[in-house]
């Protein structure tokens, strides 16, 4: 089976080469091809059938299910929202608040403006800030004053600044009236999953597995990482540095890995209904949400997940 890669490898991809490298895998039967990243979005990729499964946003998936994309999450990976809203720490921009009216750079997605201005308006402002698609430069457009703002993830980009003596300000969405969401979860084609029922649960328990160990042993686990894609970070310390923030967003507040929550995924597809931002197969605007047992399923999840487990 395949595996379709969201970027290049991180902290978000520990669990499935933690998977690969012990063995968790070959025991139950796996052998799996990590696809590695592509331009094409991986709902596109994963609902067209180039990909067995793959790693995109929670939003991304009930973005691409209301637009038509056949595709549904099995499982989370992160259990919160990582990205936070960053600024010099030497700007003007002390509060969320202070942006208003300000460049945010950004990456393209439909969700991520509605996010920056709810924050600024929950914080006292009017929102409203002025978009401008960077792509990966938005983070060092931040750093060189180019733009005021950008979205970054706090296991990640946070960490590296500081690594590089850069100072930042950052504002966690969820503290000013977003949602929290799944920043990363595994989605799978349902074609691939109705016909591959037992390996699609098999494949889901042995990633948990990976992702459990990386939880009780960050500093093991980002070893592995290391070993298994060597000379692919920008320094080795940011990976161990990461998996010890990142081993914390891997579990709920049961302390499990994996498992979905209904509410959370009701939150945040009604938020992004409310944004205005989904549309439908034919590009019409969507007045609601698509149903939940079109985006994730629970049938998947580790067994740990089932209730009263």
């Amino acid at each position: 089976m395949s595996l379709q890669l969201d970027w290049t490898p991180n902290t978000s991809h520990t669990g499935f080469y933690v998977a690969e490298n012990k063995g968790y895998y070959e025991e139950a039967g796996i052998k799996l091809d990590i696809l590695p990243y592509s331009e094409s979005e991986g709902s596109t990729i994963v609902g067209s059938g180039n990909a067995d499964c793959g790693i995109v946003t929670q939003e991304s998936v009930v973005l691409a299910v209301a637009a038509g994309s056949r595709v549904l999450a099995v499982m989370p990976i992160f259990q919160h929202q990582v990205e936070e809203l960053i600024v010099n720490k030497d700007s003007d921009f002390k509060r969320p608040k202070d942006l208003s009216g300000a460049t945010y750079g950004g990456f393209g997605a439909p969700y991520e403006v509605p996010m920056v201005d709810q924050m600024v308006e929950y914080d006292g402002g009017q929102g409203e800030v002025k978009n401008v698609i960077l792509n990966t430069g938005a983070y060092e457009a931040v750093y060189h004053g180019q733009v005021d703002t950008s979205l970054a993830f706090r296991n990640w980009e946070v960490i590296q600044a500081e690594e590089e003596g850069i100072e930042l300000r950052a504002f966690r969405p969820q503290d000013y009236g977003v949602p929290d969401s799944y920043t990363k979860v595994l989605i799978c084609n349902p074609h691939w999953l109705e016909a591959n029922p037992e390996l699609a649960q098999s494949f889901v328990e042995a990633t948990a597995k990976g992702f459990e160990y990386a939880v009780e042993n960050p500093t093991d686990a980002a070893k592995i990482l290391v070993e298994e894609n060597p000379s692919a970070f920008p320094s080795d310390q940011l990976v161990y540095s990461s998996a010890k923030v990142s081993a914390q967003e891997y579990v709920d507040a049961d302390g499990k890995v994996g498992c979905n929550s209904e509410q959370r995924w009701t939150e945040v597809s009604n938020w992004l209904s409310k944004q205005g931002i989904l549309v439908d197969p034919n590009g019409n605007p969507m007045t609601s949400p698509p149903p939940l047992d079109t985006l994730f399923s629970s049938e998947y999840e580790p067994k740990g997940c089932a209730a009263g487990a």
